[in-house]
């Protein structure tokens, strides 16, 4: 499994509603992509829930590398970015979880994304082994409808992705509201 996201910030005064329009439009078009396990359509907007900016995002977990590289080059969807808002910088991870929480996928109307660097004493496996303990616990809790967690060896950073039915329980970091998720490929990175 692969992770990746991009946020595109917006002008402050940007009528959000385009994106979400957008996102209704264009949304169900990858709802059958090979190779995608997960994409979540996000938006900030300025003022709402904290949000210091209007951002339009994106969180894709991968079910295999072909799928990425076909979405990014191969013509299969990355081009309606570039051709609307330029070419943003694109964040990938290695995967190491992907967990079902108690409520549907259906069910998701926010997202957070949160990084921590790894202490540079310490073993990677360590780190991830207590990051994996806890993405089981966040999957237990209440209104979770799932719980992710990717590596990125270059700098030593864990990136939790996590998707909730209402307001995310107690898990700091970037909060977004979910527009869709395609899932076309999810069975194939839900860990039992």
């Amino acid at each position: 499994m692969y992770a990746m996201h991009y946020a595109i910030t917006l002008p402050a005064e940007y009528d959000m509603g385009i994106i979400r329009e957008r996102i209704a439009t264009k949304g169900p078009l990858l709802d059958n992509l090979p190779g995608l396990g997960l994409k979540a359509y996000l938006v900030r907007e300025r003022g709402v829930a904290g949000s210091p900016v209007n951002q339009y995002a994106t969180f894709y977990l991968w079910a295999s590398a072909e799928g990425m590289g076909g979405f990014l080059w191969g013509g299969r969807g990355f081009g309606g970015i570039v051709s609307s808002f330029g070419r943003p910088p694109v964040r990938h991870w290695i995967g190491a979880a992907c967990l079902a929480g108690a409520e549907p996928l259906s069910a998701a109307t926010a997202a957070t994304i949160r990084e921590e660097a790894m202490p540079p004493d310490i073993d990677p496996s360590l780190a991830v082994s207590s990051a994996l303990e806890q993405a089981a616990e966040r999957v237990g809790q209440p209104g979770v409808c799932l719980s992710a967690l990717a590596v990125d060896p270059q700098s030593w950073q864990i990136v939790h992705f996590a998707l909730s039915a209402g307001e995310p329980a107690g898990d700091a970091g970037t909060r977004y509201e979910v527009g869709h998720i395609s899932r076309p490929e999810i069975s194939a990175i839900l860990q039992a």
